[in-house]
This record gives C-alpha cells, sequence and structure tokens, in this order.
C-alpha cells in the first residue's frame, strides 16, 4: 500500500481529479486500490 500511495501521489496524471480519485482508492480500500493502481492507474501516467 505503502509503495502505491507515494507512487500515485509523485506521479504526473492528466489531471488533478485522477490522482486525487487513486490517492483516495488506495486510501480507503488499500488492498484493492494498491492493486488497481498498480495494473490500471500505472499505465495511465502521462
Amino acid at each position: 500500500m505503502t509503495f502505491s500511495l507515494i507512487d500515485a501521489v509523485r506521479s504526473t496524471f492528466s489531471d488533478s481529479v485522477t490522482k486525487l480519485i487513486w490517492v483516495l482508492l488506495i486510501l480507503f480500500a488499500p488492498f484493492i486500490g494498491s492493486v488497481l493502481y498498480l495494473t490500471i492507474g500505472r499505465n495511465s501516467r502521462v
């Protein structure tokens, strides 16, 4: 969870809303949010 959260905060996305959604998902659903970010979110970065 920690790696996903740090990576999401430091990454650049197309808009700030996308970043906020990923961070909130990782915080409120740690396991599922981290797995989804690592599989889907990292590919959507700029």
